[in-house]
């Protein structure tokens, strides 16, 4: 793959995990996504199931996104390859 596609892929992944990120905390401080966290306190007090809300699962995909795209920025990938060949 070209360097410049995997670089264009890399800041594609990278934007999207700020979106992520952005739109996790947009979420978390709307009236839909207290109400989650309020709700899910009380049914989380009735039958002890643990619950996660959406916005804190954006948060994780968004920082997945952006390690990952960081790394991909930094080390790249290299169409050679690494160690001597045999002949």
């Amino acid at each position: 793959m070209p360097r410049f596609l995997q670089l264009l892929l890399a800041l594609a992944a990278f934007v999207g995990g700020l979106w992520l990120f952005y739109a996790g905390y947009g979420r978390g401080l709307s009236m839909a996504g207290k109400t989650e966290t309020g709700l899910g306190y009380v049914k989380t007090g009735l039958d002890g199931q643990t619950r996660v809300p959406i916005h804190r699962w954006m948060y994780a995909g968004g920082l997945v996104l952006l390690i990952g795209s960081t790394w991909w920025l930094v080390k790249g990938g290299s169409s050679k390859p690494k160690g001597k060949r045999r002949r």
